[in-house]
């Protein structure tokens, strides 16, 4: 049985190319039927998806999403739709806040338990969804025509990602295996929103001792080649459950 009044979206965040990005995409109406519920009980949620402009629109988007199912966990069910709707396992997730101001659902009144995730595009085999139409990657800052409060829930995601980042290594995530000072200053910037000084932030890393010099170097770049990182596992899992300060 489908919980009709509550829904679990997730905002997946990408970096590539030096941008934030978030995942949206447009479901195929016939085959979420079928994934959500029978028939019968598709019946009490019709609705709906007749009032969804992403789902009779190739010019609306929507987060991945839908549903919770009455037997289903919420921290589990996010990861299901994940996998389901992309063919990534063991993404992170965090959860962001419950959406549930009157009239936000046309005709229906829908609490939405919403989530992020964090991956990098360049490093993850994206499989389209039998469930969707499209799938695509768009620039956090040019995001387009979106159903509901879909860009109020990015937009929260976001906020709570840059609260996170500031006391938790998750940006780390969104990291090749080996990586140089530029990209990880790089990636903070973009998450943040704001420029950081380099001698101040290479300074703050290497007093973490989270980094292991892999001694190695870039290969195949036009400038001098920079030194390559990558994270020290144990102190990594130890700043997770004891935060850290990046307030640079």
């Amino acid at each position: 049985m489908i919980l009709k009044n509550i829904s679990v979206d997730c905002v997946l965040f990408g970096f590539q190319n030096n941008k934030l990005k978030v995942l949206l995409w447009q479901a195929e109406p016939e085959l979420l039927e079928n994934f959500l519920t029978s028939e019968e009980e598709y019946e009490q949620i019709k609705i709906l998806f007749e009032k969804n402009p992403a789902l009779g629109s190739d010019n609306y988007w929507g987060l991945i999403g839908t549903h919770l199912p009455m037997e289903e966990d919420l921290d589990g069910y996010a990861k299901k739709i994940l996998q389901t709707t992309t063919g990534l396992d063991d993404v992170y997730l965090k959860q962001v806040k419950t959406f549930g101001s009157p009239g936000r659902v046309p005709h229906y009144r829908v609490l939405t338990v919403a989530y992020y995730s964090l991956i990098n595009p360049d490093y993850h085999d994206l499989k389209l969804s039998p469930l969707a139409k499209s799938v695509r990657w768009f620039d956090i800052d040019d995001i387009p025509n979106v159903i509901f409060d879909v860009k109020e829930i990015i937009n929260a995601a976001l906020k709570k990602l840059r609260e996170e980042a500031q006391y938790h290594p998750v940006g780390f995530h969104l990291l090749p295996e080996k990586f140089t000072l530029t990209q990880l200053q790089s990636l903070y910037e973009v998450i943040l929103g704001e420029k950081l000084d380099t001698r101040n932030f290479r300074k703050k890393i290497q007093n973490m001792n989270l980094l292991i010099d892999t001694q190695e170097k870039q290969k195949n770049v036009a400038h001098r080649a920079a030194k390559l990182y990558t994270f020290d596992i144990d102190v990594y899992h130890k700043l997770v459950e004891e935060g850290l300060n990046f307030r640079i």
